[in-house]
């Protein structure tokens, strides 16, 4: 992938999760999005909406890996599921490319690998696990990695060690709440400084 991509200002698909409920997915347990994985008759939902994206003018889309952690998957009891739903969403979004005749990058959701939008404190080889598990699945079927709101500097730092082994562009999205900072309290400018 030529970087220069990320020179310009881009355009990313919305939020799968809300989008699919709109268009009548029906969650099992807090699944939420990773319902329309695990359950066929929802996969065409996946694609629709895909499509749906890279017509209003995606340029990128992201997979729909955000709510198939392992720690989501295991609350739920389908963590014997986490490869197939992982790999499962890579595979939609590459039919969806496909389907459009159009050239866009593909890049592979990989969010906080404990509770969204929280600050994950537990110990750094189990978060690292976590993110190299997940971005292991999804690294061949994507352009880049997108970290898919990050909640603090020590979550970026970890799941950058792990992408780097696997040789593989990164955008980083961050979570920010009301006061401009992340849930850990940096700002911007210091994760922009150190990451």
């Amino acid at each position: 992938m030529d970087l220069s991509f990320f020179k310009k200002t881009r355009i990313l698909d919305a939020g799968m999760g809300q989008e699919l409920l709109a268009r009548g997915l029906v969650t099992k347990g807090t699944l939420w999005s990773a319902t329309s994985l695990i359950d066929e008759k929802f996969n065409s939902l996946v694609v629709d909406t895909h499509l749906s994206a890279i017509k209003a003018g995606a340029e990128v889309i992201l997979t729909n890996t955000f709510t198939t952690r392992r720690v989501r998957m295991e609350q739920n009891q389908v963590g014997d599921l986490f490869q197939f739903a992982n790999q499962r969403a890579c595979e939609l979004a590459l039919r969806a490319k496909k389907l459009s005749k159009k050239n866009i990058f593909i890049a592979g959701s990989l969010p906080a690998q404990n509770d969204t939008y929280e600050v994950d404190k537990r110990e750094k080889s189990i978060i690292e696990k976590n993110f190299f598990d997940q971005a292991s699945i999804i690294n061949p079927y994507i352009d880049f990695f997108y970290l898919d709101v990050l909640s603090s500097g020590r979550e970026i730092g970890i799941a950058l060690s792990v992408i780097n082994k696997l040789n593989k562009p990164v955008l980083v999205g961050l979570h920010l709440k009301k006061n401009g900072k992340l849930p850990s309290g940096e700002t911007i400018t210091e994760i922009v400084k150190k990451y």
